[in-house]
């Protein structure tokens, strides 16, 4: 008893100091943002995503409208203010943006403003009416530097073209469908979108909410941001963390007394899943500096599966006939096992999303872990473990049932193959790539994220980004672009940086039609009011070096940026077809439209084809490693209860769920890994009944861990859940009929 204390203590040491080490070295942090988990895009829109968005990537927008909406904005200022949470919404000034541009008024000319040129009298009728505005900001802002007003109509036109917003007393306003908002927008410290500190800061948020819905009647106030999907998915990963795991293990706890009826076999289980999770957890802090709490989620399941050691492991052990250890057969099987196992995981280790070889890596390290207790400790327990009779009676009866349908394995299988060909094809199996199968928020939540994108402008428009050599030759090149969407739709909007700095050519164009209608005597009106001279049309041309020393530089680095080897822009555009927008994409280098979740799907929908063929691969693989270990007749045959394994899930989940996910082929996969155990346990064992008695406490571990994934909000987790509780269960029923006399010897 002492030598197998000291070695239980000595283990568990060892991992926990390999633990302990592991967490130092790396100083893992934890994650629940969704965001987190989508894989790159393309490399240059990959880039540009970063240059420009990655400073909103932790952005929370709030709106608020009523009759309170002034009181409840200025409230809610001051409280996010003594929170250290700072707006971020900085426009420059009506002054400033006069003082920034006045130096190259005649090159900067509004298309409305040019329009006027073209005829003495109307622009006539538009000076005086511009004059008569009475407290015309922009008039009133600009008058003294630029009489011709070219400099007002340049200003106000782009402010309307690029920005929804006004500011109406210092507070930031938008229209929409005849109601008012006020509007805060405000960007979080990296450091409060931690697990904990996302949940204490939501809450903190939404009780501050309630108290000001409570103190202003008739408020209608909104909230929106990644803070809140971080925070809604960490409580509800948590919970389904602690649920799932908790019910996981106090069923496998009654099913080990039910077969062993010993407190030890219940401690061996719990250690030999223990093992499988320090294990793994060591691997992926070493890996992983960020770990998803959606990783500790579906790494549940490494509990139906590490256990299966044990259990399998136990029960050769109970047997009074070997003297020591195992029996060359189970030892072969475990090993087997877990090379099959592991295969089928490191499919995981390639996949597009983090979330998935986080999964990966954790699952593999734990099944080492497991198998490596299960040889080296288990076997010390040897003299202290028994069966109890009625699991055995039990066993024996299914062995009845199994030795039956054994018998009529080829009709069974004709028949299963031809049903489920008919099922496939009365009702076709559809994939669904969309990337919301990983967000389990809410709807209330999701409707407020699209009331603020209509309040953004944001909810119709697509986004195009741009790469160019030289700033020059990328603003030509937008220019360019904008004018052919111009013939397609003159009402079009976009917010493209070319509004405030237009490519030199076209300031030189714009300077030509000043000094024209100047000639022509177009402009003689403004002298006439003013009584002073009209400024020389020959100014300066603006750059982007010299904008980018401006008061304007914050908003011309969120569009536009100038590197030594590349310029890249990006804008919003609406009111033009998708289809006539990737048809002018297309015609255009270095153009690019960007649609993050329609390109996150396109990836997803790519790696599930590379899952369809990894299933295949499996199943040849298997067919040679049955080949090779047993004969081709068994591995026909056991390939071919695969396929009807594997076909049957796929139709029974797609009949379920109305589509098919790449979660559902993850589960397929590791289905087959699983089947594979079973197979190569019987063929090795045959229906002993306590060979069938530790497949049956295998099975049923299984099905109860992956059945409560399948209970999970999270579409992703419920559907790979629902595919390895079926598989599993089609696996237990139809794996027994794969056990033939071998033509070699084990």
């Amino acid at each position: 008893m002492t030598k197998r204390i000291t070695v239980i203590v000595g283990w568990f040491s060892s991992l926990v100091l390999l633990f302990a080490a592991a967490f130092w070295l790396s100083k893992p942090t934890f994650s629940a943002d969704m965001f987190s988990l989508l894989p790159k895009s393309h490399s240059q829109i990959a880039y540009a995503e970063d240059v420009f968005f990655q400073q909103n990537a932790n952005r929370i927008m709030f709106s608020f409208a009523g009759n309170n909406k002034n009181k409840a904005f200025d409230d809610f200022q001051k409280w996010l203010d003594d929170n250290a949470i700072k707006s971020t919404f900085n426009f420059p000034s009506v002054n400033d943006l006069a003082q920034t541009f006045s130096p190259f008024k005649h090159a900067l000319l509004s298309d409305t403003y040019k329009q006027t040129l073209s005829n003495k009298t109307t622009f006539e009728h538009y000076y005086l009416e511009q004059l008569n505005q009475l407290g015309n900001p922009f008039v009133s802002a600009t008058l003294s530097k630029d009489i011709s007003l070219s400099l007002a109509a340049f200003i106000e036109d782009n402010l309307k073209q690029s920005q929804v917003f006004t500011l109406e007393q210092g507070r930031l306003t938008r229209r929409l469908k005849g109601v008012e908002y006020r509007i805060i927008l405000a960007n979080l410290a990296p450091e409060n979108l931690g697990v904990n500190k996302s949940i204490e800061l939501a809450e903190a948020i939404l009780k501050k909410i309630n108290a000001l819905n409570e103190a202003y009647p008739n408020l209608t106030m909104t909230y929106s941001g990644v803070l809140f999907h971080t925070a809604e998915n960490a409580k509800q990963a948590k919970y389904e963390m602690s649920l799932f795991g908790g019910i996981s293990l106090l069923a496998l706890i009654a099913m080990v007394f039910w077969v062993f009826r010993r407190l030890n076999s219940i401690l061996l289980a719990s250690f030999t899943v223990l093992s499988a999770l320090i294990g793994g957890a060591i691997a992926m802090v070493l890996l992983f500096n960020t770990i998803h709490l959606l990783t500790l989620v579906f790494a549940v399941t490494l509990i139906g599966i590490a256990i299966d050691y044990a259990f399998h492991g136990m029960t050769d052990l109970a047997k009074k006939e070997h003297e020591k250890g195992y029996s060359k057969g189970t030892q072969s099987a475990l090993l087997l096992s877990l090379i099959t196992t592991t295969l089928g995981y490191c499919c995981l280790l390639g996949a597009p999303l983090t979330l998935l070889s986080q999964v990966g890596v954790f699952v593999i390290a734990g099944l080492v872990s497991a198998w490596l207790f299960t040889v080296l400790v288990l076997p010390l327990w040897q003299s202290t473990l028994t069966l109890s009779p009625s699991s055995l009676l039990m066993s024996k009866k299914l062995i009845n049932v199994f030795e039956y349908c054994n018998h009529l394995k080829t009709p069974i299988l004709i028949t299963l193959l031809a049903f489920i060909s008919a099922l496939f094809l009365i009702k076709p199996i559809s994939f669904n790539d969309d990337v919301k199968l990983l967000n389990a928020s809410s709807d209330h939540l999701m409707l407020n994220e699209k009331k603020h994108l209509l309040l953004l402008g944001q909810w119709d428009s697509q986004i195009v980004f741009m790469f160019e050599n030289s700033d020059e030759a990328l603003l030509q090149k937008q220019e360019q672009f904008l004018k052919r969407l111009t013939q397609l739709n003159p009402n079009f909007k976009h917010n493209s940086i070319s509004h405030w700095l237009p490519s030199l050519q076209k300031q030189s164009d714009n300077q030509a039609v000043f000094k024209q209608a100047k000639n022509k005597g177009t402009l003689d009106i403004a002298e006439r009011v003013t009584g002073q001279a009209l400024a020389s049309t020959k100014s300066p041309l603006l750059t982007y070096e010299t904008l980018a020393a401006s008061a304007f530089k914050p908003l011309l680095l969120s569009q536009m940026v100038v590197e030594p080897s590349q310029s890249i822009t990006w804008m919003s555009i609406s009111g033009i077809s998708s289809d006539q927008l990737i048809n002018e994409v297309e015609k255009s280098k270095g153009v690019y439209i960007y649609n993050k979740p329609q390109q996150i799907s396109a990836l997803l929908s790519d790696y599930r084809e590379y899952l369809l063929l990894s299933l295949v691969l499996a199943g040849l693989i298997s067919w040679l490693l049955f080949s090779w270990r047993f004969s081709i007749k068994i591995a026909l045959l056991q390939v071919t209860i695969l396929s009807v394994v594997v076909l049957s899930m796929l139709w029974i989940c797609n009949a379920i769920q109305g589509s098919l996910s790449l979660f559902n082929l993850l589960g397929a996969l590791l289905v087959i890994a699983l089947a594979i155990d079973y197979l190569v346990f019987y063929q090795i064992n045959k229906l002993e009944p306590k060979n069938v008695l530790a497949i049956s406490l295998s099975a049923a571990s299984s099905m109860w861990v992956f059945g409560m994934l399948s209970a999970s909000e999270t579409p992703a987790i419920f559907s790979f859940g629902l595919s390895v509780m079926v598989g599993i269960l089609a696996i237990y029923f139809l794996s027994p009929l794969s056990v033939l006399k071998p033509q070699k010897e084990l």
